[in-house]
């Protein structure tokens, strides 16, 4: 893949024909490049000293048709290294005055609207399969996903299945790997990062014949196995929530109780009568 323009780039290419006015516009954009994706034009030229229209005039040297789109180029250019804040900020600056909740809202509807053009029926069809047919079934993630993992294996117990987390994706793992074989299966999720570690569990699985099911919202740099489902959770470099794979998790778990010949619900109908066990008082 061609590495991506950056803004820091257009500017070396024309920094011939760039004025004093202009420079001082780029320092200011460039010394955070962070902060610099989120200033507007006056505010960017009163930090420089020069006027307002300077900004639109740099603008248009290297090749944008407006400050705001040279902001947005800034912006992509630093979305890999985007910290949680940095994010949330994005997200906020968006909102404008309007309900902060009702962007919030909008954001997972329209995340949520193209899942189904990401990930079809058959996919999901697919990966409910593999699992349906597992002898055991690990799930790892790391970060925000091993919340997502603890809740997916929690409903896949629920459901009938011999399913745990694979609490620590490092040396401690290696308890429950030990028992791993063909006819198990490894559930990777993997979101926004590479995750050298979970790579590591999924090589180790395919080593054994166990098979592997991917759950991200990343095009590149993951694991290969035997099935994926890809869906992104969301604009680019804004703040993401587990909505999306959640909704996928979710979808598994309904196929599997569609498609399991009865052994989910019937396992859904013991825990339900367990759990009225503990609610019942004493006579």
């Amino acid at each position: 893949m061609a590495d991506r323009i950056t803004l820091a780039d257009m500017v070396a290419a024309r920094r011939d024909e760039l004025t004093d006015a202009d420079r001082r516009l780029v320092d200011i954009l460039l010394a955070d490049r962070a902060a610099g994706s989120f200033l507007p034009a006056h505010k960017v030229a009163h930090q420089a000293g020069v006027h307002a229209s300077t900004a639109g005039r740099l603008a248009r040297k290297l090749g944008f048709a407006t400050y705001r789109d040279m902001r947005g180029a800034l912006q992509d250019s630093v979305v890999a290294e985007l910290d949680a804040s940095v994010r949330v900020r994005r997200r906020l600056s968006r909102v404008k005055g309007s309900s902060l909740l009702g962007s919030v809202v909008e954001g997972e509807i329209r995340a949520l609207n193209a899942l189904a053009g990401q990930i079809s029926d058959e996919d999901i069809v697919t990966a409910a399969g593999l699992l349906r047919e597992a002898g055991r079934i690990l799930v790892v993630g790391e970060g925000h996903a091993s919340s997502l993992a603890d809740i997916f294996v929690r409903r896949l117990v629920r459901s009938g299945y011999r399913a745990a987390v694979v609490a620590h994706a490092d040396w401690q793992a290696a308890d429950q790997l030990l028992g791993l074989a063909a006819g198990d299966v490894v559930v990777a999720l993997i979101f926004r990062h590479e995750s050298p570690p979970v790579d590591k569990v999924v090589a180790y699985a395919r080593s054994v014949g166990a098979g592997t099911l991917l759950i991200t919202d990343r095009h590149a740099g993951v694991p290969a196995c035997d099935v994926a489902l890809v869906a992104e959770r969301g604009e680019k470099g804004e703040f993401h929530s587990l909505t999306v794979p959640m909704a996928v998790c979710n979808t598994l778990i309904l196929e599997l109780s569609r498609s399991d010949r009865g052994r989910s619900l019937k396992t859904l109908a013991k825990v339900e009568t367990l759990q009225r066990m503990f609610r019942a008082r004493a006579g």
